[in-house]
């Protein structure tokens, strides 16, 4: 009776040890499954003494633009949000990686320029971190990078900027049938979220006050992003 219950125990333990790895793997998967881009912004791409106040005429009468901002129909395409954050910049004004990470691409984009795009891995995954129109890039794919370091100079892909100043623009891409863009305000690291969203709405209001029209900018739950929603494109 006494072997008969040994063997009983040994076998339930056995069934235990078995089955055990396969918890472990599951939380795993879960982990990476996540919903969240898996790296946090250290840096939203230029800095904000880089931004020069002009009497000129610009689009929509903004330096920069908010995600979701809408934008109007046009010859060339219909209404939509803003799926990308957009920053009017004197030309070869430095441009700063967004994130820790390796460059996975730079594809030449419709305007001529280049889009540098930053993931985890330095491969082209479901998060990709995107800086636009941009040009002399100073990294290569492959090339690791820290938030914060300049790896190219703002452009001008012809889109109405005063003379002498070009556009850039950043993103999150969450890819998907179709790809989508998040506000990439809204995953700011810690170590830079307050100081970020303090100087972001400083300059909203010096703008404001520098052009006369206080109606420009909405104050909203985080600075920068008019909707938190998912945006395609």
């Amino acid at each position: 009776m006494i072997k008969i219950l040994l063997v009983v125990l040994i076998l339930s333990l056995g069934g235990f040890f078995l089955f055990k790895p396969q918890v472990i793997t599951n939380q795993t998967e879960q982990v990476q499954n996540t919903d969240e881009p898996p790296l946090k912004l250290k840096s939203i791409g230029v800095e904000f003494s880089d931004f020069k106040f002009t009497k000129e005429k610009l689009q929509f009468n903004r330096l920069f633009m908010d995600y979701g901002f809408f934008i109007p129909a046009s010859s060339a395409s219909a209404d939509k949000k803003n799926p990308q954050p957009t920053f009017i910049l004197p030309l070869g004004t430095p441009v700063r990686s967004l994130v820790d990470g390796i460059v996975a691409a730079m594809p030449t984009l419709w305007s001529g320029d280049i889009s540098i795009q930053i993931t985890e891995n330095g491969k082209l995954e479901r998060w990709v971190y995107e800086t636009e129109h941009v040009t002399k890039p100073t990294v290569k794919v492959g090339d690791k990078v820290k938030a914060g370091q300049i790896i190219a100079e703002v452009g001008s892909f012809g889109n109405g900027d005063p003379e002498g100043y070009g556009a850039v623009e950043i993103g999150i891409s969450k890819g998907g049938n179709p790809p989508e863009h998040v506000c990439p305000f809204a995953y700011l690291d810690n170590s830079i979220k307050e100081e970020t969203f303090k100087k972001m709405n400083e300059f909203f209001k010096s703008w404001e006050d520098y052009v006369g029209d206080q109606s420009l900018y909405d104050e909203t739950e985080i600075p920068g992003c008019l909707t938190l929603d998912p945006i395609e494109g």
